[in-house]
């Protein structure tokens, strides 16, 4: 495991033990997918959250709770498949911080 690692990367434990080009087609889309799902399900939260009025036109309204909290919920269950679709095909340990179990503490 490297110590220094990338400037992206400083302080990140995370190093793939298979990588992407040993994955088979199938394998490379189910990547993508997680990416994607997880991408998507961040973007969704922003629509959300970070609404900013524009003038003349309309003044931002809160979500309703509901809203934010299946967003959030998305968001959850799309970050645990991408580190587990990371696990399985590029034997890939997630971080500590994407391993907690309780969300209540936010």
């Amino acid at each position: 495991m490297s110590l220094g690692g990338t400037a992206a990367h400083k302080g990140c434990d995370v190093e793939p033990g298979r990588k992407p080009a040993e994955l088979s087609k199938e394998q490379r889309q189910e990547l993508l997918r997680a990416h994607q799902s997880l991408r998507n399900a961040s973007h969704a939260l922003e629509a959300l959250t970070v609404v900013e009025s524009v003038r003349g036109r309309w003044a931002p309204v809160p979500a309703p709770v509901e809203a934010l909290e299946a967003a959030q919920n998305d968001l959850y269950r799309a970050c645990q498949e991408f580190w587990r679709v990371h696990q399985e095909l590029l034997c890939c340990d997630p971080p500590v911080s994407a391993l907690g179990t309780d969300r209540g503490g936010r």
